[in-house]
């Protein structure tokens, strides 16, 4: 005689319990797995519930700013003339592209729609409220932060919160690019003072606070968007100054023309930076005769073979580019090049951005959906319409290298940028008042000025 027990209320329970805990760990471990491996192919399961983390939005940002376009390509006319000289005058690369220097009305004039986003910012501002000094202490720095006062055109360094070697590369290369615009100023005793925090960090750990921030999204209407530390330099040989790279590849292009580029989609980077949103890129590639796309593992014996540097990827006419953390840094460099550049729907955003067309006679870059569904037949317009491909190349080449990716461009860009910040904020004060027993009360200069600041081995302003 078989006798079988019959599962009671408080067994049924332990069974629902374990089981559940099991495929919660399955989940766990599934997601870890895809998250960090770089592994080129994943089991189906792994891909269902790998997570978009932070680029998973419900929305992407897009860029029109044809009206920019078209005043850069017509000579402006300055406001203050005082010269024919003045009167005659017109951007152009050659002369003025690494002029630091440029006045007021020469940024203006040659670099229309560049400071979209500083009037957003400043615009949101002043409906909330000037920003105070109660308000700039109220909140701690946290890795990556700097806070940073301006006055008589000095650069001083007050507190500092980097936590590595490099967090303090990325910090000293972005304060090197802003003490540069001051010093190249041609008027420095009109540089307003100004304290302000900025973050080197991908992503901003503080989204509605006033700092200044490497990029943001649409909703994080508190930043102010600087420049990236890579328009100062990186620390890899096979990168660089930003307008080193930009001399490689227009040498590069010199001797390899567009009609000897190769006609594939090229892109290298790492899948762990955005598992979802890079591997989807993978997926819609792989196999294609157009395509030369591949991940970097740094640890890998053939690393060399696998990477291309910026000016390597210039033999291409088409380069992909894919956000990671938060926004690529990379795109600025894949910009130098006369291809192609071939983008997902972007959430992040970064100061320049708004130059950036999709569509019409000045599109500079070809936009795909943020799951690469319809990248096969982006490329294949572009394999079967070759005069168009060229066109959308030219386009970013002017409005890019020769135009809004120069070092004149930068610098313009960080005086606007303390000059419209001024407008929100409050009169900060070079020297605090420092109490000594009872009867004494003396002064003491805030911070370090940035020429000392960067002879500092360690971080020694904490």
């Amino acid at each position: 005689m078989i006798f079988r027990r019959r599962c009671g209320g408080s067994d049924c329970l332990a069974l629902l319990f374990i089981t559940s805990v099991t495929l919660f760990f399955i989940l766990v471990c599934s997601i870890l797995y895809g998250t960090r491996t770089e592994n080129p192919s994943l089991p189906l399961l792994v891909k269902e519930v790998l997570p978009a983390g932070r680029c998973l939005c419900e929305s992407s940002t897009t860029f029109q700013c044809g009206t920019c376009l078209d005043c850069a390509s017509h000579p402006a006319i300055l406001a203050n003339i005082t010269s024919e000289e003045d009167e005659a005058w017109v951007f152009d690369r050659r002369r003025h592209g690494n002029d630091y220097g440029l006045d007021e009305d020469q940024c203006h004039a040659a670099f229309p729609g560049l400071f979209e986003d500083i009037q957003l910012a400043k615009k949101f501002r002043k409906k909330k409220g000037k920003i105070t000094e109660q308000e700039l202490s109220s909140f701690k720095l946290t890795k990556g932060m700097v806070r940073v006062l301006i006055f008589n055109g000095q650069l001083h360094i007050v507190q500092t919160f980097l936590v590595d070697n490099v967090n303090r590369q990325k910090a000293l290369a972005a304060l090197s690019a802003l003490h540069r615009a001051l010093v190249s100023s041609k008027d420095r005793s009109s540089i307003p003072n100004i304290e302000f925090i900025l973050s080197v960090e991908d992503l901003p750990a503080q989204p509605k606070k006033p700092i200044w921030v490497l990029a943001r999204r649409a909703q994080d209407q508190d930043l102010w968007l600087m420049p990236d530390f890579g328009w100062w330099s990186w620390d890899m040989p096979q990168i660089g100054a930003l307008d080193e790279v930009a001399t490689e590849a227009s040498q590069r292009e010199s001797v390899e023309p567009w009609d000897q580029k190769l006609e594939k989609l090229v892109w290298r980077g790492k899948v762990t930076m955005a598992p979802k949103l890079r591997r989807a890129l993978l997926d819609a590639t792989k196999g294609k005769p157009w395509s030369d796309v591949g991940q970097l593992k740094w640890q890998a014996s053939n690393f060399k073979q696998q990477f291309k540097g910026p000016v390597d990827q210039c033999q291409y006419k088409f380069i992909a580019h894919v956000e990671g953390r938060s926004y690529s840094g990379a795109l600025k460099y894949r910009q130098l090049c006369r291809s192609v550049i071939v983008s997902h729907k972007l959430q992040w955003i970064q100061h320049y951005h708004y130059l950036l067309i999709s569509s019409g006679p000045q599109q500079n870059f070809v936009e795909v959906e943020r799951d690469f569904s319809d990248l096969s037949y982006a490329m294949d317009d572009l394999l079967q319409h070759p005069e168009k491909a060229k066109r959308i190349a030219d386009n970013s080449i002017m409005t890019f290298r020769d135009r809004y990716l120069t070092a004149a461009a930068e610098a313009c860009y960080w005086r606007a940028l303390v000059k419209a910040y001024r407008d929100v904020t409050f009169e900060p004060l070079l020297y605090s008042g420092v109490e000594v027993g009872e009867a004494f009360k003396r002064t003491k200069k805030r911070g370090v000025r940035f020429e000392t600041f960067v002879l500092y081995e360690s971080d020694e302003t904490n």
